[in-house]
């Protein structure tokens, strides 16, 4: 029973010099079997969760990569419709400016002369209404608050498709406030007018006014061009009152009847 109960553990030095002995009693014996039991059970455990935390891992990154992929390809998408909505923008452009491409018509003849240009004499009654800035009448190809599908921002003004070289007119009497060549408006005019009323010509291919200017209204302050962010010949015509934007469709006048000289306007496509 003794022999069962106690056990002796002898340590032997390699050249067998010193021997060292260590008794061992049966509890500490089972104590450290079940002791090296569970760290064998724990050390497979670990061993399992660290295999399946490194299994997850791998699949999170695969994942991350397919994510990844999708936005890449989103993102193609998104500059492919919006290089659609830009090519349907040129082409009605160049269909527009196809359809109108004559000569500019000259302003009418009982004209004084400011600078070597044609300014038309306006009645009284014409003075107090927002003029066409145009001696033709071109077509509308985007309106006021029209917006692609893949901007949150609404157009700030009207753009009139005309052959390049067409006359610009001030739409009302006013003093130019700024005169010169922006990126986006390309050569352009911001004409002050009375009541807080600004009017602004983009996209041009030749200034007449300067900063500083008194202008008449039905005056011709610039050409027609295709200037700054344009793809095709055309005007842009802003209006704002105390810096509030207006839809200048919804303010110049007869612009879809007869214009200024009284010749028949040519309709506008919606």
């Amino acid at each position: 029973m003794t022999f069962l109960r106690r056990w002796t553990l002898q340590l032997v030095r390699r050249d067998g010099r010193q021997v060292r002995s260590l008794p061992l009693s049966r509890g500490r014996l089972l104590f450290s079997v079940a002791g090296a039991i569970i760290g064998l059970f724990g050390v497979g455990f670990l061993g399992g969760l660290l295999t399946a935390w490194r299994a997850e891992s791998s699949r999170v990154l695969e994942l991350e990569a397919e994510v990844a992929a999708h936005e890449r390809e989103r993102e193609r998408m998104n500059q492919l419709a919006s290089r659609l909505d830009e090519l349907e923008e040129e082409f009605g452009f160049v269909q527009a400016a196809v359809t109108a491409g004559r000569p500019a018509e000259s302003p009418p003849v009982n004209v004084a002369l400011r600078g070597g240009v044609e300014v038309r004499s306006p009645t009284s009654a014409e003075a107090a209404t927002l003029a066409w800035p145009l001696t033709q009448r071109g077509f509308v190809t985007r309106h006021f608050g029209s917006r692609p599908a893949d901007s949150r921002e609404g157009h700030p003004g009207l753009d009139i498709a005309v052959p390049t070289g067409s006359y610009v007119r001030a739409i009302q009497a006013g003093r130019v406030e700024e005169a010169g060549e922006d990126p986006i408006y390309g050569k352009f005019l911001r004409i002050a007018h009375a009541d807080g009323l600004t009017s602004l010509y983009g996209h041009n291919a030749w200034l007449f006014a300067e900063a500083g200017d008194a202008v008449e209204r039905l005056e011709v302050i610039a050409l027609t061009g295709n200037t700054g962010r344009s793809s095709a010949p055309h005007l842009h015509l802003e209006l704002a009152r105390n810096g509030a934007l207006l839809d200048p469709l919804s303010l110049v006048a007869d612009h879809s009847g007869r214009d200024d000289t009284g010749a028949p306007a040519e309709r506008q496509p919606e």
